[in-house]
């Protein structure tokens, strides 16, 4: 019933609008993915060339032809990397998992709206939202609306997107094909652009652009872990032989192979002979691949979190998260503040006036505000801590005999002081100097 009232309202404010109001695509709205020829992505080893090659491919002259198609295969590879997944799950939810409002326009939260869009499917949004700062830029498909939800929310393959047109190609590589922003699609869309980094694209090449050389070289090191690992971390079966029939050396080198499944070698007892050498390094030289492996890691930390133990910090260690004041913790303070930026604007300025179109009714002077609990608890500390400083200095001057003006301290401080309890106040010390006068006269009496 609710969604039935809200497309009646919609139909009202937007009666010229071409029937998007229905919240159902019609035949020529379908989603663009069934216009993309089904091609299987290219994986295959990526080295340093391949990151030069897919940035050239990005920056080329011509706009139609700034194919993205190297550089997400390349980011396909790099998310696959533990620290990079650990690393983008942890900022990810740093946003999404901090709560939402949906505020009138004197800023109060409006329940009934902020339940309208606390669903899985903004949930979802939100994720798809932050995921464009590692990519450099996210196209999402709302889907059809039903019941006031987006159940099939998703997104377009980035490497079927020309970023410069704004054109969702029909193959890879391709030059015709969809354009979002215009009809029949607009409506339906969400194109969460970043920043250019060097005026050359109007889209930015996204945080992975940053990290994927140091994941290649994490990924390399791995494999060259794993052989030494081979070489000299398993003992190798050695066996010699006299025996100079092919039949029989074969015999006894199947025997040595049956016996386990590490290494085997044959060799000529007279003659053959194999050593396996490598640098000491003074000892140390198996520290080789996990140091230069851990300073990768920290790299790709930084960029992605804004600190290199953002991730690996040990609690009560320099470096950990264990206070406001922490280098860890005001980094990822930071980034959460961008994230939460690029996300309310995206919601504010986009999807708010598409959904409104589409049937879901929010009116036009609410918007969404991401809360921020921590940023009111400092602003009530940060309050406490003044009113403490003024109510010393009003203490300090009651006690050296002069009345403060509570009234300032009121308008000072917003806490209300009972004028009936400085009455009182006033009315004790004075009774407190006419017996201390009466003493006094006393007392003169006696020794005159």
């Amino acid at each position: 019933m609710s969604s039935a009232i809200s497309k009646i309202y919609n139909f009202l404010q937007y009666p010229f609008t071409k029937g998007n109001t229905i919240g159902i695509r019609e035949e020529n709205k379908k989603s663009i993915k069934s216009k993309i020829f089904p091609t299987q992505p290219f994986r295959s080893r990526k080295d340093v060339n391949d990151y030069r090659q897919a940035i050239i491919e990005t920056e080329n002259a011509y706009k139609h032809s700034r194919f993205r198609v190297k550089m997400q295969h390349l980011y396909m590879d790099t998310v696959l990397n533990a620290q990079v997944q650990a690393c983008m799950s942890k900022r990810i939810n740093l946003t999404v998992f901090k709560g939402f409002s949906i505020c009138d326009k004197n800023g109060m939260e409006s329940e009934k709206y902020t339940k309208l869009l606390n669903k899985k499917w903004f949930s979802d949004f939100l994720t798809y939202t932050i995921q464009a700062q590692f990519f450099g830029y996210t196209l999402i498909e709302l889907g059809d609306l039903i019941d006031n939800e987006f159940p099939n929310i998703s997104i377009i393959r980035r490497d079927n997107i020309i970023t410069d047109t704004y054109i969702v190609t029909n193959y890879l590589y391709g030059q015709t094909g969809s354009n979002f922003l215009e009809e029949p699609y607009k409506d339906w869309y969400v194109w969460v652009p970043t920043p250019t980094e060097n005026g050359i694209s109007n889209c930015g090449y996204g945080l992975l652009y940053k990290v994927a050389i140091y994941e290649i070289y994490c990924r390399n090191l791995i494999s060259f872990n794993n052989d030494k690992a081979e070489l000299y971390g398993m003992p190798t079966r050695v066996g010699k032989t006299n025996k100079k029939d092919e039949d029989e050396r074969a015999e006894f080198f199947n025997a040595l192979i049956d016996m386990g499944s590490s290494g085997a070698i044959l060799l000529d007892a007279m003659e053959d002979e194999i050593s396996l050498l490598e640098s000491q390094m003074n000892g140390n030289g198996y520290e080789i691949y996990d140091n230069l492996e851990t300073r990768c890691e920290k790299k790709i930390s930084k960029v992605l979190l804004g600190h290199a133990d953002a991730i690996d910090s040990t609690p009560g260690k320099i470096g950990a998260a264990s206070g406001k004041d922490n280098p860890v913790h005001e980094a990822l303070e930071q980034i959460q503040k961008i994230d939460t930026v690029f996300t309310e604007h995206i919601v504010n300025t986009v999807l708010l006036p598409k959904i409104r179109t589409l049937g879901i009714y929010i009116p036009e002077d609410h918007y969404y505000k991401v809360k921020n609990n921590a940023e009111k608890e400092e602003q009530r500390q940060r309050e406490d801590d003044s009113n403490q400083k003024t109510a010393n200095l009003f203490k300090t001057i009651k006690d050296s005999g002069v009345e403060p003006d509570w009234e300032y301290f009121t308008e000072r401080t917003g806490i209300e002081i009972e004028q009936k309890e400085i009455e009182e106040q006033k009315e004790d010390e004075s009774e407190q100097e006419m017996l201390t006068n009466e003493i006094k006269n006393r007392l003169d009496m006696i020794y005159v």
